[in-house]
Formats: C-alpha cells, sequence, structure tokens
C-alpha cells in the first residue's frame, strides 16, 4: 500500500467567462497545474480554460515540437525555434 500524498503547490488558473468574455483567474492549491485546470473546470462549468501549449511550431522550418524543446530566440523571445534551426541561425 503506497500512503505517500504527493506535494501541493499553488497554480494560477486562466479562463474567460463562457457567456460574458471577461477573463476569469483563480488560484488554486493542487499537486500539478493540469489538475488545478481540471478542479476550476470541473467547479465553473461556465469557464473555460485557458491551458499552456504542449506543443509548438518552430518559427523556422514550421515543424511541431514539444514546447519545451524549442528554443527562444535571443532577439524576440517570442520566436521559438527547435535545436536545428537555432544552430543554422547561429551561424
Amino acid at each position: 500500500m503506497n500512503n505517500q500524498i504527493e506535494p501541493l503547490s499553488h497554480f494560477q488558473v486562466v479562463a474567460i467567462h463562457r457567456d460574458t468574455g471577461v477573463p476569469q483567474f483563480a488560484s488554486v492549491t493542487a499537486p500539478s497545474q493540469a489538475d488545478a485546470d481540471d478542479f476550476v473546470g470541473d467547479v465553473q462549468p461556465e469557464w473555460i480554460i485557458i491551458r499552456e501549449a504542449e506543443a509548438s511550431e518552430c518559427d523556422h522550418c514550421g515543424e511541431i515540437f514539444p514546447t519545451k524543446e524549442l528554443n527562444p530566440c535571443a532577439v524576440e523571445p517570442d520566436f521559438l525555434f527547435c535545436d536545428d534551426c537555432a544552430d543554422k541561425l547561429r551561424g
């Protein structure tokens, strides 16, 4: 029998109210961001939960990669590049 409890942290949940379009925010204590998002979605069904993207497109080659594997541009951090493209662009 496993009696270990996952550690809890505070997470910010961002949503849009389904009827009014007004941004909604909640601070939730949960084991993970996904659990916090799911909890708020369950207790506030009129909210559309905004989740962090798990996959993104390389802004150079257009291929899809896990977001955590992409490198932000040093000049414009909103641009993301895969390792191959980042190496090519560096010279």
